[in-house]
């Protein structure tokens, strides 16, 4: 039996450019944090999430895979299942992100023993799959003209705005873009980060719907699902919610049985890992859904989301962070759209990156260890 033997925890705070996603949220100061496992058999398992906040980098996902890691010294670190099992059973705050985490890190070190891709031992469905370009908040529409042209220079073939996330401005914006981007065959979305009301959300899904664009992303409060539903009746345009705040398959099948979102949404780094994550997508094929996944994060964290993405058939395009240098901090291997605009993985067994252990070192503001 191969066994967890050593767990060590990181939390890594990049400097640099700070983003954010709507007019009404401070720049972000976005963490990694790593959980690196050794296996008895000498395989070294990798995995990252990654956090989002205003003030300064956080510290309770940290805390929280610091209270699971003792359950997961001495488990079989092949019985993937039972280790997922025994996680979700455990009392940690945020422990659906406690529990994504190790399962990542336990399927990636199966596949480094096995010597392959995560997706490939989930049973590939495909090799590559096409990428959007996921924009920040700028503060002109010019800005995302020139956004978006340059997203278009470097091969996307589909860009999902951010916009102010204040009604008025985000429906002069949209019009801009429609216009000034009319003749181009561009994928369009837009996420509204969960802003509107319901009647502004019909206002503008009725103009995005009316252009073609080709999904309407956290236009109100995910938990808000009799509004959803009312939403998606109305509209012919993919309504789908940001993915956040109901992260259980359980929630995610009642909201796509009622008929509150067009497609599911969700991370893997959040959902429980491959683990949960396979729930959803089956979840999702049974509904005759499709699943919308969010990457946005550094390059562990869209690895994991591509392996899974790269498993199933049911998942349209890869979402691509920019500005895509930031997020790939220590990373050795990146993902990138190649010139026909898809995304694959580097080909190296389990996720498939390595990381610049010198080059985070200075950035770890938080580090634990657990040895058996």
């Amino acid at each position: 039996m191969v066994t967890v033997d050593r767990i060590e925890l990181l939390a890594v705070g990049p400097e640099g450019e700070r983003v954010t996603w709507s007019s009404h949220l401070d720049p972000m100061h976005e963490a990694m944090i790593v959980a690196r496992l050794t296996l008895s058999n000498g395989v070294e398992a990798i995995a990252g999430t990654t956090t989002y906040s205003e003030h300064e980098f956080d510290r309770a996902v940290f805390s929280a895979a610091s209270l699971m890691a003792p359950f997961m010294l001495g488990r079989d670190a092949f019985d993937i299942a039972g280790a997922c099992a025994d996680m979700r059973r455990r009392h940690v705050p945020l422990g659906h992100l406690a529990v994504s985490l190790f399962d990542i890190a336990l399927h990636d070190g199966k596949a480094r023993t096995r010597g392959e891709p995560i997706y490939r031992m989930l049973g590939a469905a495909r090799d590559a799959i096409p990428a959007y370009a996921s924009s920040p908040w700028f503060p002109t529409d010019q800005a995302y003209v020139d956004y978006c042209r340059k997203m278009r220079g470097e091969g996307y073939r589909a860009i999902k705005i951010h916009p102010p996330c204040v009604f008025d401005d985000d429906m002069r914006l949209v019009k801009t873009l429609i216009e000034e981007f009319a003749e181009q065959d561009i994928g369009w979305s837009l996420d509204a980060e969960g802003t509107y009301t319901p009647d502004e959300a019909l206002r503008m899904g009725r103009v995005l719907e009316a252009a073609g664009w080709e999904f309407f992303e956290a236009p109100l409060p995910d938990a808000d699902l009799g509004a959803y539903k009312a939403l998606a009746d109305a509209l012919d345009i993919d309504v789908v919610c940001a993915g956040n705040a109901l992260p259980h398959p359980l929630l995610i099948d009642h909201a796509l049985g009622m008929g509150a979102w067009d497609r599911s949404r969700f991370d893997v780094t959040g959902i429980g890992g491959f683990t949960g994550g396979g729930e959803v997508m089956a979840i999702t094929r049974a509904r005759g859904r499709k699943a919308e996944i969010q990457s946005w994060g550094y390059t562990l964290t869209q690895a994991a989301n591509l392996h899974l993405m790269l498993a199933h058939a049911n998942c349209g395009r890869f979402e691509q962070p920019t500005p895509a240098e930031k997020y790939e901090f220590g990373a050795r291997q990146v993902i990138r759209p190649d010139a026909s605009g898809l995304v694959r993985p580097s080909g190296l067994p389990g996720l498939g990156v390595e990381m610049d252990r010198d080059l985070i070192e200075p950035f770890v503001y938080a580090r634990r260890e657990f040895v058996r």
